[in-house]
């Protein structure tokens, strides 16, 4: 009992010390827990504040180098800019000469043409002459070919100076036969024209003026200034250097240019739409603006 007594006091000493030091236990459990609850709290915001300011210096060496970046390549615009707006004045200018040498080229050719047509103006070209006509019976076919179209001319006026043949045009088949002739023609070339039927006698020849080449290349450019006119009746003729003589309402109208033609037929009412025009080389226009290179 004493040991049983004594057991039960041991027992309640250790129960109750037990008991004090659960409690200081619990005690301290308790304020070691709100102690590190306050620690992981500061250590959390000073991460935070810390990972701030490395975002922040990031950024900052992000933002500054973006800039550099961005004025070094508003630099190098600038200069392209100024670069460009050198060559586009350099362009005008050779724009500017190139104009006027195709100004001086055009002259220097209808003068060369106008030269080249003078020294033909008394010739005839006859297509359609049969090839069965050997060279030397060229003189008496054109004799006999041009008292069947003016019967009335005389021996002395028919002075045929050479009678020769030429290459055919490109655009003829090799089976176009072919002639050439000089001195007197308007008479020949006038009764041809006048004719509505080819001469029985010559019913493959077709007589035309001897024109240049440079000529004939620009008379065809009036090509559809021409065909307007012989649609409407209007009578024309062609002057030299190449130009069109128009006559309208007892008027004369000269035509120097393609362009002029179609303008003239515009204002008569005789054509719709705009007139086609081939311009000279197109100027450039800066239509940039320069960028400031300011720093921000």
């Amino acid at each position: 009992q004493k040991s049983s007594i004594g057991s039960e006091a041991e027992r309640a000493q250790i129960q109750d010390g037990a008991d004090d030091q659960d409690a200081g236990t619990l005690h301290t459990d308790k304020t070691s827990h709100w102690a590190s609850g306050e620690l992981t709290k500061a250590h959390l915001t000073e991460a935070l504040d810390a990972m701030s300011d490395k975002l922040v210096k990031t950024w900052q060496t992000s933002i500054e180098q973006l800039r550099k970046e961005v004025l070094d390549i508003g630099n190098r615009t600038a200069h392209i800019e100024n670069k460009l707006s050198e060559y586009a004045t350099a362009h005008n200018d050779i724009a500017d000469h190139v104009a006027a040498l195709e100004q001086k080229v055009t002259q220097i050719e209808a003068r060369m043409a106008d030269v080249e047509d003078r020294s033909r103006r008394n010739n005839l070209r006859l297509r359609g002459v049969s090839e069965t006509a050997l060279p030397g019976d060229l003189q008496a076919y054109v004799r006999g070919l041009m008292r069947a179209y003016i019967p009335e001319i005389t021996a002395d006026m028919m002075l045929v100076d050479r009678v020769h043949r030429v290459p055919k045009p490109r655009n003829l088949p090799d089976t176009t036969p072919r002639a050439h002739y000089f001195h007197i023609k308007e008479a020949v070339l006038r009764t041809s024209r006048n004719r509505a039927t080819p001469h029985e006698d010559y019913p493959s020849v077709k007589i035309m003026a001897d024109l240049s080449a440079a000529t004939l290349k620009h008379r065809k450019e009036f090509q559809e200034t021409t065909q307007e006119l012989r649609n409407k009746g209007i009578r024309y003729r062609w002057g030299y250097p190449t130009k069109l003589l128009i006559t309208k309402n007892n008027g004369l109208k000269i035509i120097h240019t393609p362009e002029e033609g179609l303008k003239q037929l515009k204002e008569w009412g005789l054509l719709t739409g705009s007139p086609k025009k081939a311009g000279p080389a197109e100027r450039l226009t800066p239509e940039w603006r320069q960028i400031s290179n300011k720093s921000t």
